[in-house]
């Protein structure tokens, strides 16, 4: 066997590689003969397989598959198989700067040892960047030993940054300063915890936090007043209450406001006896806006069984005119009120809702030429809900009225792929009493022939979900009706205080949905109570990108088969909880007629969409055995 070139094994070995694919395999056919027409006419010599790179058409696979071919060959014919020998790159011969001062001052004619590796460059944020607003914003809040929202870091930081924290999809920017916060994360600088995620600084981050404010001069409004406060959110220092104790609280906290305008930062203490449980911790406290709060420390006051003293922080001059909130815990979930007049109310339009491609901005422009303030952003479910801002903190919160908007013919491509189902259980999920489908009755020829899927799934919505439907003919009236249910809205929350809740380890969806349930039921009864998550946990918690469970995992399986919907994917997971359920139960089966019909045997009954017919049990079967 010649050692220096075997071009022609390789050669023959690919044409043994063509003449063992199979007809319908064309695509490797085309793939092999192109390899070896390359290889005809390369010249140069081809010893190690790997030395075949070089020739147009042959990559990895091929050279795999020929090392493979040719192990095979040299054991049939006694050769020993070919070894690959790195060639040794040459010397460069330019030389660094550097290296000839070296040499010159050495006086010796010594090879140019190869330069080190490069350390890798520490990461520092770039003045005015994202990352150098999140460090001093999270520094002020005293973020170390109690983490903060996104709400409350975009806040204080916005003032270090020179672009805009959030995204503006108005305006054509899509990426925002907060986006430097993966590269933090990253670094180890911040740390990310619970759901809706919360960040605070590491012990790296708060070194970097502390260096950067020195480099520059940075000096916080409270560094000189407020050095031994504690401000931090203990949760401990939160404690179970009743609405009307909360309420009346926060009448008396106003009443004080009244009277004493310099005092806006107090610890209220009170006798409870009447309404609290002795086993009750006797301590409460007002909260004020953190976003505006400064960084360092406040110290906590003792329990107090008794007391009817009111005590003023230190801090009440550089708090004045700000508005209190008393926080308050129910089930182990802080909370607090919102009172009416505090806050406004707006709508926020998801940014992929458009009339059309060309026109992109239809409805947030023609919205604010009916003097509507409203914002586009991205939405984790639904196109519109309407928010609550509070005009002295700035957070916001989700009031409980969300839109779905679809043009007939999206409405019928929905159908079709099941995303109608989809979009309304995640609809259902968001916990909103007032969920409405706005139906835009522009015609195309795909509805025609599904004007009766189209009818059953509208009286479905209206009488089996008891969602909403608005219909318009087209986009122009669509606003109208926005601009009406806007001003219904509006007038609904008039009179309403909102009952803000802020948990900090929510599991799924469902859970978001069932704690706003548990405290609609605790507060339900006060109808100038209405109960809100806050923006941040619904955008968190709603979105598609949600680790799924186990179990949404075996509905979404299930309702690949044809003929399986969401409603019966669903039936069939609350027998079956897990795919490796489904499987067992199918292997334990004695016959194949056993196997077919058992999913009939078990849903064969259920009522409305969720009954099982014996074909359709027969395609499940065939999808698991």
């Amino acid at each position: 066997m010649e050692t220096e070139n075997l071009k022609y094994v390789y050669l023959e070995l690919l044409q043994n590689m063509l003449d063992e694919l199979s007809s319908h395999q064309e695509q490797l056919q085309k793939t092999y003969s192109k390899a070896k027409t390359n290889l005809q006419v390369s010249e140069g010599h081809f010893y190690h397989p790997k030395d075949l790179k070089k020739v147009k058409g042959i990559g990895d696979t091929i050279i795999k598959r020929l090392e493979m071919k040719l192990e095979i060959y040299c054991t049939n014919n006694n050769i020993e198989f070919p070894t690959f020998e790195t060639q040794k790159g040459k010397a460069s011969s330019k030389s660094t700067k550097r290296n000839l001062t070296s040499l010159r001052v050495d006086g010796h004619n010594k090879e140019i040892e190869q330069q080190p590796t490069k350390k890798k460059r520490k990461y520092i944020p770039k003045k005015k960047s994202g990352g150098y607003a999140i460090l001093l914003g999270l520094l002020e809040l005293n973020a170390i030993r109690r983490p903060c929202t996104k709400e409350e870091i975009i806040e204080i930081s916005q003032k270090y940054a020179n672009g805009s924290m959030n995204s503006n999809f108005a305006t054509k920017e899509f990426y925002g300063a907060w986006s430097s916060i993966s590269s933090l994360l990253k670094h180890s600088l911040v740390l990310e915890e619970g759901r809706p995620r919360r960040y605070s600084l590491t012990s790296e981050g708060l070194e970097m936090a502390k260096s950067l404010k020195i480099a520059d001069n940075i000096v916080f409004r409270n560094d000189t007043k407020m050095n031994n406060i504690d401000i931090s959110l203990d949760l401990a220092n939160e404690r179970t209450v009743n609405l009307s104790e909360l309420l009346k609280q926060d009448k008396q906290i106003r009443q004080y406001n009244e009277s004493s305008f310099n005092s806006a930062f107090s610890d209220i203490s009170r006798e409870t006896n009447h309404s609290i449980n002795a086993s009750t911790p006797q301590r409460s406290r007002v909260l004020q806006n953190i976003s505006s709060l400064p960084s360092t420390p406040t110290t906590n006051r003792s329990n107090q069984q008794t007391s009817t003293t009111t005590g003023i922080s230190t801090n009440e001059k550089y708090l004045k005119g700000k508005v209190h909130m008393n926080r308050k815990r129910f089930t182990g979930i802080s909370y607090e009120i919102w009172k009416n007049g505090s806050y406004e109310i707006y709508p926020i339009i998801d940014h992929r809702e458009v009339k059309s491609q060309q026109d992109r901005d239809y409805f947030s422009n023609a919205l604010k030429l009916k003097g509507v303030k409203m914002e586009v952003r991205q939405l984790s479910v639904g196109d519109i809900i309407w928010v609550a801002r509070h005009t002295e903190t700035g957070f916001l919160c989700v009031l409980n009225t969300i839109i779905e908007r679809k043009r007939l013919d999206d409405l019928a491509a929905s159908i079709k792929d099941n995303r109608f189902m989809e979009q309304k259980n995640r609809l259902d999920k968001s916990g909103c009493t007032n969920k409405y489908y706005l139906i835009e009755e522009t015609m195309a020829s795909s509805v025609v022939s599904m004007t009766e899927a189209l009818k059953t799934s509208l009286w479905m919505i209206l009488l089996y979900y008891r969602f909403s439907v608005i219909r318009s003919q087209n986009s122009n009236e669509t606003v109208q009706k926005l601009h009406a249910l806007h001003s219904v809205v509006k007038h609904h929350y008039s009179k309403k205080d909102l009952l803000v809740m802020y948990p900090n380890n929510l599991k799924d969806q469902d859970h978001y949905r069932k704690i706003l349930e548990r405290f609609q039921l605790e507060f339900g009864n006060h109808t100038s109570i209405e109960c809100c998550h806050t923006l941040d946990c619904f955008q968190e918690i709603m979105g598609k990108n949600d680790s799924p469970t186990v179990g949404e995992m075996t509905i979404q399986v299930l309702m690949y088969i044809k003929g399986v919907s969401l409603e019966k994917a669903v039936a069939i997971q609350a027998v079956f909880p897990t795919l490796n359920i489904i499987l067992t139960a199918y292997r334990n089966c004695s016959s194949q007629l056993e196997a077919k019909m058992l999913m009939f045997q078990k849903l064969g009954s259920a009522p409305g969409n969720k009954k099982i017919s014996k074909s359709l049990s027969e395609k499940i079967a065939d999808a698991f055995t």
